[in-house]
Order: structure tokens, then C-alpha cells, then sequence
């Protein structure tokens, strides 16, 4: 099955390709169009051997001319520099200006916008040191400050023998030798003065026009948001597809670079090409995939990353999984633990050392030495990495670095892979080409200037013709299409807002009609694709996205000759799956309840909490518990709100084991009092993990101690406030409890004895301790506390004492009023109604608080039957499901969304 061209026109220019001439197209896949269109037409015709036409993009031809005229001597030779290497060369002109009084935001857009600039002056062969220019660019601070890094610039190209595309065929216009091949130019569009005056210099010049003929236009379709209108384009496409697979149809993209992976993956859903049928895709893309994101060379960058002094850890925890890698020599029952403990560490990026430290359980050395051992070993003890050198230099110790990975040995490379694998090599060679750029450069350097030059690059499989095209608006150019559909058609973004360059007089750039300067501009540029559009496809489809933020967007204002606009009602829904989901049936299984095993009951117990999650959800307390689903820490710049907690804690702990009752915190003079709090800060600080305090730094530090203090001393002055005086008998006291069956593992913060004899339990708390209305009920949410309120001897109250700045006190129940938050279990009864069949409630304190402990101990031995049982449905209050991570688990977060 043979597809028909995209170019349909050869009769046009056949004659001219007899005769030698050389046909110039406005972008690459044009050329390659008519080199296919004229394969067919040859084929056709019996030939099986044909001159090779010269059929180039203009700049690439006229560039091969330049080369033609150094190698036969006619131009002196000189280094051309690639795009790359040009930006490299602006970004060290800027980074070394002394005389700028400013800070750049980003030096590499403006190194960018530097070399853009520099170019349109030369394509439009504007002299930056002619007088009359100079006075244009002296109104500008920006533009002064661009003529002066272009000076430098230039100079630097003179030092180094070097010269730019623009430079090079400046020459070659005085090389009237090198210009004997007569062109053909084909296209409509207007040519920059450098490359019109290329043209009129040939020894012929022709101008074809591009095939002209009128498209039919569909109605306008508009649509509610981009998914839709794009997951539609994607149906369309296999449509018109199944209909005729030897057409040719294309959808062109206003905005490839966000819209072009979500089509990709529209059309392999419309296709079944996601998963075994990837490569039968019938869909060319015009753009590929940054090199740096393809996942083989992704782990070639992460690798090399591993050996910087701080380490990104999800770069670690996927090359620990990657296929890219030689197979590790692993303790498989350590993989798990280490994962996690880099997850537990809550930072974007740690420590090398810290890193080593972590995973070094994790190999196995009586097999193999861990990777970061073979690098040393082959870098002569790290030295690779104790100075600069030019970047070709480098190459060695990266390729230690991957070897020492196995990379990409760790498994058999597809087609796809190869092709990426080729490219590596190909972008490392330009890599080493910059010794004459820039300076040397230090390995972190060396890095992030590879990781750079990976970005720039496109990586573009090599695949077969196919029928469907997807394009941008540039590269329709004399392509004929059976059908073409072009999306974000809107007024917002058809034409375009100008964006002319900053460094570039406004009024030079809108008087000499450089790209992209004014309304004017854009308005033009816009019309005359729309012209092309119209003039290349027998039948054109346009849409646009009428909703943008919850505001209307009219079409564009181009379209006044199309039908009027039908509206797109089905959405982006698949009827595919609507189909599916109309004639699925579903039976509801109910699941039998797994009641906790004696193994489970006697190898561990569980914390408080388990109570309050079954209160709140009991799937929560099932899979926090007996599925150990815990979430991990996300990364944080700080200490975690947990850390914190736990540092409070110690502090505490020191702080009243050196205090000890309320008679010596009235008598205690300051000095003694601040060397106090100073110890129980340094106890509470020595509580940090090892590997956290790496991390952390001693500055951070330094704050969290301040902090601590702060808060120490304000809790001290609501202690020294309270109307009774007390005793602390216990800090952080480890006690069990065995309720309906349940063993529970408790730990108090504190118990206080008071002047009477009475005790209270007291619980800190850094947050918002929340009311005490929370532990009544039939399912207490919060029932740390009553829990405790069980323990025998049985204490006369319980209370959180609330450390957050601003709201600090006492908060608590107990058998009469001991300080201000602490209410008696009275007032309890009598708003709750739990007292009325007790007669003798009403008239000693002391039952009361008897009555509520009852309540409690029937309430929690139901929560904690429910869980031995194995009741886990999944029904959460609100709240319960405010702080959990686990709707991976129970799928309930995909309703709350």
C-alpha cells in the first residue's frame, strides 16, 4: 500500500530539476516531499537510476555553498559555529561584563535573546557600528547594553577565527565563484534581505508559487476545554484514516509544545498503540522529545549527577530500578528499607555522603563493590574531580562513571533506544567540539553544560512515511493534504500578541518588518498561513477552545468566511468507553471482615491512634495498621511538623525533669533558668537523626534552637499561672492496655500530682489541640485522651496543653475545675445527657468523672471489637479524610475530586 505525495506538484519544477537547478524550500520536510514526489514520478516512468537533484532548505543550501568555496580555496577557512556553541559564547559574554550595574533573572534567556537579536541584524544586514544605528540604540538602555555585549561578541569571534551562519554568507555574496548554480525558490513568503540578496546573486533565480487550490471548510467547532478538542482531532484522525489509508491527512497544532504529547497519546488510545502495538503508530510528528527526557539518556544524566555533592533522591530511587543499569548486586530485603529511608530524609536533594551512608547496608560488597567504589577505583581516587578542564576532557571520567552503572548495558536496547544510544555519541562529539568556547570548566559545570546541550536537541524517531502528519503552522508549506484539521483557532492566540525582541530598537525592528514586531506583523504572518492552509487541503476542519479560566474566548477574527459554529456537545468522553459502560454489568461482592490473628495480637500491639483512625475511617485504621500503608514524608525545606513535634517533646522531657514541681519554677532565678532551657534545647536537638542533621545545616539549626527557647518560655509563664500547685511524678511513660482484646502500646508526656492528692494526665500538643467536645460521643474523634483516662490508678483529669504561640493553655476534663480550661465532667454530663439515669451524678464531682470514664471505656472497647474483628469498610467523615494519603488504597479521593 503506497501513500500518495505530499507534494503533488512536480510538474512545476521537473523541468528545472533536468536542468541542474537547484530548489530552495522554505523548511526541511518540504524538501523532502519533493525528493519522495520525484522518487515516485521516476519509478513510474521505468527509471531505476536518476541524478541526485539538489533539493535543500535555503539556509542549509546556501551554507554547503559557503563550505564548497573554503574547501576549494576560494574563502578563507574559519570555524563555523553552531547555535549551540553561539549561545555558549553570548552566555560568557554577559557572565563577564563588568560594566553592567544589573542583575539578570536568567542569563541564559538573555544569552538567547542576545543571539536572536545579533542574527536579525544580520539577515537584515543592519550594521550595529554604522552612526545612524547607534543613535537608534542609545534611547534603549537595553539595546545600549546589547551593542556593547555584540562588540564584545564579535571580537571574541575574531580571537578565536570563528564566524557565524549570518557572517558566513556575507561572505559568500562576495564570492561570486561559489554562486554559479542557479536556484529555484518556491514559496510565497517573503525573504530576509541577507537571504534575498543570496538568491538575486545566483547565476539564475526563479520564484515558484506553491500549488494553489480552494479547500472546502468545515463548520468551526468549538469546544469546552483543550482535552476535549484535542481527544477529538485524535478521532477524527481515525476516521478519515480507516475511510482511506493511503491519504494524507494532518492536524496542525498553534501551540506544539504543550499540546503535542497529549495528542501523541490520544492517538495512540484512538489507535491501540500504547502498549504492544507502540511502534504502529500511522502518525508523523513534526517535533520529537527533548533529548534529556527520553529515559535512556534521563538515567545517563542521573547517573552522572550521583557523583555531585548533593544528590536528587528520586534520581537515586529510580536508577535503583532502572533498566538502563547493569543488575546490582542487591539484598533485596534491604531495597525496601532503603527507600524509604531516603523518602524519611523529606529533602529534594541530600548529601553525597548522606546518600552513601543510606544505601551502603544495601549492597551486597562479597559479590560486588557498590557503584560510587568501581568510579573511584577508576578515576584515580576521585582526583577526576579536584579541578577544571576543558570540556572535552570530561569525556573520560563520564565514561568511567557509566561504566562503573553498567550503563546502558543493563538490558537489550530496542530500535528507539539505539537510535537515542547514537545520538548520546553524536551530542557528546559536539560536547568535546567546545574547548574553543568556552573556558574550563569544573565537573558540576561540565554537567549542567551537557544537560543543556541534551535539552536543545530534539530526539525524532526514524520512521517510516505515514498518512497522518502532525505539524506546526510552519510546515504545511507547499504540502498538499486530502484533509487537515487545525486546532486553537481562538482570537487570543490567532494571530499571535507581537513580541519583538527587547534588545532591538521597537522602531527599527516594526520599520524593517522583522519577524513577530507588531500586530501589524502577526496580523499578516497569520493571514498568509491561513492562505496556504486553504490553497493545500481539499477539505479543512478548525477549532478552537471557547473556555479559558472560566472566561469566554471568541474564534479568531481570520475566520469571517467560515460557516458558523457548531458547537461540540459530546465532550471529550471515548464513545468507545461510553458503549463499554452502557452495556457493563456490576454485581456488588461483599467482602468478609479478616479479623486480627492471635499472631498479629501477640507479636506487637498497637499505638492510641489505631482507635482514633477506626473512629474516623475504619479502612484508614486497617491499612495504616495491619497493611503498614504509611505515608512518606513529602519534601520539605525545614525540619518536618513531626520533627518539630518530637523536638518539643524532649525538650520538655529535660526541661522538667530538671524543674520538677510548680515551687521551684516560682523560686528558680533567671540565670539558672535560661542554662535550664539551654540543656533541654541541646537534649532535644541530639534527638535528630545523623543523616538529617547533614542535611539540615548548622544555621537552620541555630533557628529551630531560638525557636525552642521562645516557646519554652512562654510555656513556662502558663505554668507558673496555674492556681494549683502540682508535681511532675511522670514524663514519657511507657504503659500497655488491653481493651476487647486489643493490646495497646501507650506512651504519657506527663503526669502531674496536685496539692490534693489528685493527679492529672497531660498531653502536649504543638498544634491546634482542637475541643474537648471531640472526646465524647459514641465515636470519640479524638480518643487519645480518654483512652488514658482508663489507666489504672485512675487520674482525676486529662488535658492537652496547648504550646502554639498565641492560643497557649490548658484544654481538659477532670472531676472539678483545676485550671482555667479544665472543665469539671459535670458540665459534661449535663449538656450530653449521659448522667440522667445516674441519681448520684448530680451530686458529687468525683462520680462524674466516674460516669465519663465508663461512657469512654464502652466507646473505645467498641472501636477496638471493630478492629479486632476486621471491620474495615470504607466510610470516612470528613475530617478523616482531610490528612490521609491513602486514596491510592480505597479510590475514595477520585469521587472527592
Amino acid at each position: 500500500m503506497s501513500l500518495r505525495p505530499l507534494f503533488q506538484d512536480m510538474d512545476s519544477i521537473a523541468g528545472l530539476l533536468e536542468k541542474g537547478v537547484a530548489i530552495l524550500t522554505p523548511n526541511r520536510r518540504l524538501s523532502r516531499a519533493i525528493r519522495e514526489a520525484e522518487a515516485l514520478q521516476r519509478l513510474a516512468a521505468g527509471d531505476t537510476v536518476w541524478p541526485s537533484s539538489t533539493v535543500l532548505p535555503l539556509r542549509q543550501y546556501w551554507i554547503e555553498r559557503w563550505r564548497f568555496a573554503v574547501t576549494r580555496g576560494l574563502l578563507a577557512p574559519q570555524t563555523l559555529l553552531d547555535s549551540a556553541a553561539q549561545r555558549l559564547l553570548w552566555r560568557r559574554v554577559i557572565d563577564e561584563d563588568s560594566e553592567g550595574a544589573f542583575s539578570l533573572l536568567s542569563p541564559a534567556r538573555a544569552a538567547a535573546l542576545c543571539q536572536e537579536a545579533s542574527e536579525r541584524l544580520a539577515l537584515w544586514r543592519i550594521d550595529p557600528g554604522d552612526a545612524n544605528t547607534r543613535q537608534l540604540f542609545a534611547f534603549d538602555e537595553d539595546s545600549r547594553t546589547f551593542l556593547r555585549w555584540e562588540n564584545t561578541f564579535r571580537n571574541e569571534l575574531r580571537n578565536m577565527n570563528a564566524i557565524t551562519a549570518e557572517q558566513a554568507l556575507e561572505q559568500l555574496l562576495c564570492c561570486p565563484a561559489a554562486m554559479d548554480q542557479a536556484v529555484a525558490l518556491l514559496g510565497d513568503d517573503d525573504l530576509p534581505p541577507l537571504h534575498h540578496a543570496l538568491c538575486a546573486a545566483a547565476t539564475t533565480y526563479h520564484r515558484i508559487a506553491t500549488p494553489r487550490r480552494e479547500g472546502r471548510v468545515l463548520p468551526l467547532r468549538s469546544f469546552c476545554e483543550p482535552r476535549a478538542e484535542l481527544q477529538t482531532a485524535a478521532r477524527w484522525c481515525r476516521e478519515q484514516y480507516l475511510r482511506d489509508p493511503t491519504g494524507r491527512y494532518a492536524v496542525v497544532l498553534s501551540d506544539m509544545h504543550n499540546d503535542r504529547d497529549r495528542l501523541e497519546f490520544f492517538l495512540r488510545q484512538e489507535f491501540d498503540c500504547l502498549t504492544q502495538n507502540y511502534a504502529s503508530l500511522p502518525v508523523n510528528f513534526a517535533t520529537g522529545f527533548r533529548l534529556d527526557r527520553v529515559p535512556l539518556i534521563r538515567d545517563a544524566l542521573r547517573i552522572l549527577e550521583l557523583n555531585l555533592p548533593e544528590v536528587m533522591v528520586e534520581s537515586v530511587i529510580a536508577l535503583l530500578q532502572s533498566r538502563f543499569v547493569a543488575p546490582l548486586q542487591l539484598r533485596a530485603e534491604q531495597l525496601e528499607r532503603s527507600v524509604r529511608r531516603l523518602r524519611e530524609l523529606a529533602r529534594e536533594k541530600v548529601p553525597q555522603r548522606v546518600l552513601h551512608g543510606v544505601l551502603e547496608e544495601l549492597f551486597d560488597r562479597s559479590v560486588s563493590p557498590a557503584p560510587w567504589d568501581l568510579v573511584l577505583q577508576r578515576s584515580t581516587n576521585g582526583a577526576w574531580q579536584k579541578r577544571s578542564r576543558p570540556p572535552s576532557q570530561w569525556l573520560e571520567p563520564f565514561k568511567a562513571i557509566l561504566e562503573a552503572w553498567g550503563w546502558p548495558h543493563g538490558a537489550a536496547l530496542d530500535s528507539l533506544e539505539y537510535q537515542q544510544a547514537v545520538q548520546w555519541q553524536e551530542s557528546l562529539d559536539a560536547f568535546a567540539a567546545r574547548d574553543h568556547v568556552v573556558a574550563d570548566i569544573s565537573f558540576a559545570e561540565a554537567i549542567q553544560s551537557l544537560r543543556e546541550l541534551l535539552g536543545e536537541q530534539q530526539f525524532q524517531p526514524r520512521t517510516e512515511d505515514q498518512a497522518i502528519q502532525v505539524l506546526g503552522p510552519l510546515e504545511t508549506t507547499g504540502l498538499q493534504f486530502d484533509a487537515l484539521w487545525i486546532t486553537g483557532m481562538s482570537a487570543d492566540r490567532w494571530p499571535a500578541a507581537a513580541q519583538p525582541n527587547p534588545y532591538l530598537p521597537h522602531g527599527l525592528q516594526r520599520q524593517r518588518g522583522m519577524p513577530h514586531a507588531d500586530a501589524v506583523w502577526e496580523r499578516r504572518w497569520a493571514s498568509d498561513r491561513w492562505t496556504q492552509w486553504l490553497q493545500g487541503s481539499r477539505s479543512i476542519q478548525v477549532s478552537y477552545v471557547s473556555q479559558v479560566d472560566g472566561s469566554e474566548v471568541l474564534p479568531s477574527p481570520l475566520l469571517t468566511d467560515s460557516p458558523e459554529i457548531a458547537e461540540e456537545e459530546e465532550g471529550w468522553l471515548d464513545g468507545r468507553w461510553l458503549k463499554q459502560q452502557a452495556e457493563a454489568t456490576f454485581d456488588a461482592v461483599e467482602l468478609d471482615a479478616v479479623p486480627v490473628s492471635d499472631d498479629e495480637r501477640v507479636s506487637r500491639g498497637v499505638g492510641a491512634s489505631v482507635l482514633e483512625q477506626q473512629s474516623g475511617c475504619p479502612f484508614q485504621a486497617f491499612a495504616a495498621t495491619r497493611l503498614a500503608a504509611t505515608p512518606l514524608p513529602a519534601p520539605v525545606a525545614g525540619l518536618l511538623a513531626s520533627e518539630r513535634g518530637t523536638l518539643l517533646h524532649r525538650a520538655l522531657y529535660q526541661l522538667w525533669g530538671e524543674i520538677k514541681d510548680s515551687e521551684r519554677l516560682e523560686n528558680i532565678d533567671e540565670f539558672e533558668l535560661d542554662a535550664i532551657i539551654e540543656a533541654a534545647t541541646d537534649f532535644a536537638l541530639q534527638g535528630i537523626d545523623k543523616a538529617r542533621l547533614d542535611i539540615l545545616g548548622g544555621a537552620l539549626l541555630d533557628l529551630e534552637r531560638q525557636r525552642l527557647r521562645h516557646v519554652l518560655l512562654r510555656w513556662l509563664a502558663v505554668e507558673r499561672g496555674r492556681d494549683e500547685r502540682f508535681t511532675v511524678v511522670a514524663r514519657e511513660q511507657a504503659r500497655e492496655h488491653h481493651l476487647a482484646g486489643l493490646r495497646l502500646r501507650l506512651r504519657l508526656d506527663r503526669v502531674d500530682e496536685l496539692s490534693d492528692g489528685s493527679s492529672l494526665i497531660v498531653d502536649y500538643k504543638s498544634g491546634s489541640p482542637g475541643s474537648v467536645s471531640q472526646w465524647l460521643g459514641d465515636r470519640p474523634t479524638r480518643p487519645q485522651l480518654p483512652l488514658y483516662a482508663l489507666l489504672e490508678p485512675f487520674a482525676s483529669g486529662i488535658a492537652y496543653a496547648s504550646l502554639k504561640p498565641g492560643i497557649e493553655g490548658f484544654k481538659g476534663i477532670a472531676k472539678r475545675r483545676f485550671e482555667p480550661g479544665i472543665t469539671g465532667a459535670q458540665e459534661h454530663l449535663e449538656h450530653s445527657g449521659e448522667g440522667d439515669d445516674k441519681q448520684d451524678t448530680q451530686n458529687a464531682a468525683t462520680d462524674s468523672m466516674e460516669v465519663l470514664r465508663a461512657h469512654w471505656h464502652e466507646a473505645l472497647a467498641a472501636l477496638a471489637q471493630e478492629f479486632v474483628e476486621g471491620i474495615s469498610a470504607v466510610d470516612p467523615t470528613t475530617e478523616a479524610c482531610r490528612h490521609c494519603q491513602r486514596f491510592s488504597l480505597c479510590r475514595l479521593g477520585e469521587e472527592l475530586q
